[in-house]
């Protein structure tokens, strides 16, 4: 009978030949030997008939499986085959002045975009669209992002009224500005709005 040896990977006893046969080619002779030895050998429970059947039909191990435990396979985890990334995490963004030319779009985008869970749209009162029309029409997308409209007057602090809208973001986009008058080269619109 052949000996088995438990796979720490995933708990179930293998023969040499099976896992042999399964990390050939991602993985040196030596690496495979070692991983072997490191394994425990499998000991059939008593009161049931051999150990050859209550060994589990060989069966291909799933790739993302393979790895190696030993201390001399630290070359080989290397050549191993990428595990899946981790989920990647969820951001919380604001755009300041998102009822705009430039901010209704942008807005779009972020909602749009996978990684983006929250979507807070800032403007003033004085905005020609209200920050939360921007928001119920964003809101119609198919997408993961929850967008939430903020307004504020010109006569406020941001530091009393925004608290809700600003806590915990990410990442805020500001295409907010003094738009464009008639007369104005782009320089001057430059200047009012750095100023």
């Amino acid at each position: 009978m052949e000996e088995l040896r438990i796979d720490p990977d995933d708990g179930l006893p293998y023969s040499w030949e099976e896992l042999k046969a399964f990390y050939t080619g991602k993985y040196k002779k030596k690496e495979i030997e070692a991983y072997w030895e490191a394994c425990k050998p499998y000991k059939a429970k008593k009161g049931k008939k051999k150990a050859a059947a209550a060994e589990p039909a060989p069966k291909a191990k799933a790739k993302s499986k393979a790895k190696a435990k030993a201390e001399p396979q630290a070359k080989a985890k290397a050549k191993a085959k990428a595990k899946p990334a981790a989920p990647a995490k969820y951001f919380k963004v604001c755009v300041c002045g998102g009822s705009g030319g430039i901010g209704q779009p942008l807005c779009m985008l972020m909602a749009m975009d996978s990684n983006v869970k929250e979507l807070n749209i800032f403007d003033l009162s004085i905005a020609a669209v209200p920050p939360a029309g921007v928001a119920a029409d964003l809101n119609h997308l198919e997408k993961k992002a929850a967008v939430k409209g903020y307004v504020m007057d010109v006569s406020d602090k941001a530091v009393d009224k925004m608290e809700e809208c600003f806590t915990g973001c990410d990442l805020v986009l500001i295409p907010a500005g003094m738009p464009r008058k008639p007369g104005m080269t782009r320089d001057d619109l430059f200047k009012v709005n750095a100023d």
